[in-house]
């Protein structure tokens, strides 16, 4: 077995080091200029979205502490019908087209700034296979690397919200049209589909479970920290933009946080946000390349994709399916679709999915708990169920609110719909032709638990070791 290095403060970093991406920075900015300073009511409301999002992983990690992440937890209640839709959908999907647009940027920074004759998606390529290798070499490797940017970009981000708030930037303050702290009223809560992106994808700290000390510990403590150090970062850089910036100017800028910075403190602004954008970029993909292969890997221990994504390198990284992740990334983006002018129609269309892999998150915390009511939990928020509830609702009524224009809105619906269909028809065919089981079929989480710990290349439903004692459901 791997021995664990990493303690609390990588999980904070693996937390973080996915949400602050550029185009978080982006949406921040871009909620300031449409509600003002009130955009921190609807950031409180999607903060607390994604503490149940916490809640719930945290306590199915804590049944089942594993490598494979939500595509595992899911086998064991739902079955493998379900786990393929989450994964592939809600993680694999996505992150295809968000990971590849946040690649594009810095190419974009680089050719924009200190090389404008080079090539964007050559200098895009280069740091990709950097982080590529990296990977590689071991979660050690990946975890020095998210410590070092993440907490470069965390102080920066800091620093510049506290010079904006007490006003002591260099920039002329600027005069607000309106003073009221939240102009917009209730319609506020509309908003909370755009503060969601603030928050999203603290889960990726745990497809990490096993290379953590004391994860039973760190990892719900790890996300929930997370998402407070956000909350409260954030918060003091919409107080610092809102002195800065003129609310309409947010509304319609391409870089809206550039503007921030820019006007703030000058060229030496726009030089530090240049930083902390390429920084969030490789922070970004560095979480998106360690998390993303391990849930790929989860499936394919579970026969739900093809073995040799669960084979392991010396340094026990799942090699093939980062490899994989890779390549498909590399191809959005040398395909052109990141510059695409239906871009924003995918990566919300990836948001869809994301959303849907969390109600799936929460309806599984109550089928676990029906189906192991007095298995030993080292986290649980139960009241009820009331987290996993509400947290239902509010994803149901953010996929409603994905966004305000109609058009866009039925664009991004039938995109999910037919990408849906298709992931749907593959995984029946693969669960009752390859896998030969029942799509609603399931395993125990005993069992889920002793395949994860083999760390082998063999679906464990096809050997010998563990016995087939599959708790199932009617097979469809």
């Amino acid at each position: 077995m791997n021995e664990r290095k990493l303690g609390l403060t990588s999980a904070i970093a693996a937390g973080v080091g996915l949400i602050v991406a550029t185009s978080c920075l982006v949406s921040l900015s871009q909620g300031v200029g449409i509600a003002g300073k009130g955009f921190i009511i609807a950031m409180i409301i999607a903060f607390g979205m994604n503490i149940l999002v916490a809640f719930s992983f945290a306590e199915m990690n804590a049944l089942m502490p594993i490598t494979g992440g939500l595509g595992q937890y899911t086998q064991a209640t739902l079955g493998p019908f379900i786990s393929m839709i989450a994964v592939i959908g809600g993680y694999l999907f996505t992150n295809i087209f968000a990971g590849s647009s946040e690649a594009a940027m810095i190419g974009f920074v680089v050719t924009s700034t200190v090389l404008p004759n080079a090539n964007p998606i050559l200098i895009t390529m280069a740091v990709l296979t950097m982080l590529l290798l990296i990977n590689y070499f071991g979660i050690k490797s990946y975890a020095i690397t998210q410590l070092i940017v993440t907490g470069f970009m965390l102080t920066s981000m800091i620093i510049l919200g506290v010079i904006g708030f007490i006003n002591a930037g260099s920039g002329e303050i600027v005069q607000q049209v309106s003073t009221e702290f939240n102009p917009m009223g209730f319609s506020v809560v509309n908003l909370t589909a755009l503060a969601f992106w603030l928050f999203v994808g603290v889960e990726f700290v745990t497809p990490l479970t096993k290379d953590i000390k004391n994860p039973e510990k760190n990892i719900p403590r790890g996300m929930i920290l997370s998402l407070l150090i956000l909350l409260v970062v954030q918060s003091v850089m919409v107080y610092a933009i809102s002195n800065y910036v003129p609310y309409d100017i947010l509304v319609t800028s391409n870089q809206p946080h550039m503007d921030f910075a820019t006007r703030m403190l000058g060229s030496f602004g726009t030089n530090w946000m240049l930083l902390i954008s390429v920084g969030a970029v490789i922070s970004t993909l560095n979480t998106v390349l360690a998390s993303i292969p391990r849930m790929l890997m989860g499936l394919a221990e579970g026969g739900m994709l093809p073995k040799a994504l669960a084979k392991t390198n010396k340094h026990n990284v799942p090699f093939i399916s980062l490899f994989l992740l890779f390549g498909l990334i590399s191809t959005a983006l040398i395909s052109g679709i990141t510059s695409a002018d239906d871009l924003i129609r995918f990566i919300l269309t990836g948001a869809v999915f994301w959303m849907i892999a969390y109600i799936i998150a929460h309806i599984n915390v109550l089928v676990l708990r029906k189906k192991y009511p007095d298995r030993k939990r080292s986290f649980q928020v139960k009241l009820f169920g009331l987290p996993q509830i509400i947290g239902i609702a509010g994803m149901i009524y953010m996929i409603a609110n994905i966004i305000d224009d109609p058009a866009m809105k039925q664009q991004i619906y039938i995109t999910a719909a037919l990408l849906m269909l298709a992931l749907i028809i593959y995984s029946a065919l693969w669960v009752k032709f390859v896998m030969k089981k029942g799509l609603f079929e399931t395993v125990s989480i005993d069992q889920i638990i002793a395949q994860d710990q083999l760390e082998g290349t063999e679906n464990f439903l096809d050997t010998n070791i563990i016995p087939a004692t599959a708790e199932t459901k009617p097979t469809f």
